[in-house]
């Protein structure tokens, strides 16, 4: 009985302000979007950094058919060998290898688009010689200035570079999730508590009542509690299908090639599973601290 009159008042609170219930849900779920966001954003940087720790190597590229400064010509037969002789007998490097330009531009066909390879032939990616350092990291910058200036030798690459950027674009839109996130949430938070402080005087009169009759101030607060509770769950939901459309258009569409390489980690299923779960969660216990706040320090049922 007293659930049949709770429920009863639940679905009267939701239906007398309908349009605020919407405009919570739909602030809700864009939060919670956000949140889901900058969840999967740390498990890609996480991933990221687990695939390449320690598998970063150093390319010493060669200079191409086509060049540009420092180079004065293609490099030679007799300056590749004696780069790779440099670099072999150099004390901080632990392995060497040879990369044709054919082998350059078999690796361009594996990650690029078709518009790219309808432009590209054998001869426009330089060959190069992949080294492994001790360590990266300290050995580098000392590496680099050697070999910048060797005849043949067109640049010098770090791949920590390459990865570092690919690092910050994500860690960049995690943030920017985290900031989205925090300004809908703390809008969310005052439209619960407007909501519930509308609802409560709207039926002012019966929960008056209730109390005469000998119902608890938690019975009369419950309808209310739960409206709030729906309205975050049902925006959780909604936000578990924005994430899920927003990951498949950034990793399955705009990334494409690169998840499909694994170039990038591609995030699965139960990452989406993992990262609404926590996000309805927070949504729901969120909405149900301000909603008993409300209650308690505004409304005094």
């Amino acid at each position: 009985m007293r659930a049949n009159f709770v429920m009863s008042g639940v679905g009267i609170g939701l239906r007398r302000n309908l349009t605020m219930t919407i405009a919570l849900v739909l602030s809700t779920a864009i939060a919670l979007a956000f949140v889901g966001t900058a969840i999967l954003a740390n498990i890609e940087i996480s991933r990221f950094k687990s695939n390449y720790e320690g598998k970063l190597n150093t390319s010493v590229y060669l200079c191409a058919k086509v060049y540009d400064a420092p180079c004065t010509g293609r490099t030679t037969a007799a300056q590749t060998a004696t780069i790779e002789r440099e670099l072999k007998a150099y004390p901080d490097v632990t392995g060497v290898s040879y990369v044709s330009e054919r082998q350059q531009f078999n690796r361009l066909k594996e990650t690029a688009s078709e518009r790219v390879l309808a432009q590209s032939k054998v001869g426009d990616l330089p060959a190069s010689f992949t080294v492994k350092l001790k360590d990266i990291g300290k050995d580098y910058d000392k590496f680099a200035r050697t070999f910048s200036s060797v005849a043949g030798v067109s640049v010098v690459n770090n791949q920590i570079d390459t990865i570092r950027s690919l690092l910050d674009i994500i860690d960049a839109a995690r943030i920017f999730s985290i900031v989205i996130a925090a300004v809908v949430l703390i809008a969310s938070i005052l439209l619960i508590a407007n909501t519930i402080q509308v609802a409560a005087q709207q039926r002012r009169n019966e929960t008056s009542i209730m109390r005469l009759v000998g119902a608890s101030r938690l019975m009369t607060e419950l309808p209310f509690m739960i409206e709030a509770i729906i309205a975050s769950a049902v925006g959780g939901l909604i936000a578990f299908g924005l994430v899920a459309v927003g990951k498949h258009y950034a990793l399955n569409d705009v990334f494409a090639t690169q998840t499909k390489n694994g170039v990038i980690p591609n995030l699965t299923t139960n990452d989406l599973l993992v990262a609404s779960g926590i996000g309805l969660i927070s949504g729901i216990v969120l909405s149900a601290v301000v909603a008993i706040a409300t209650l308690r320090l505004y409304v005094r049922l």
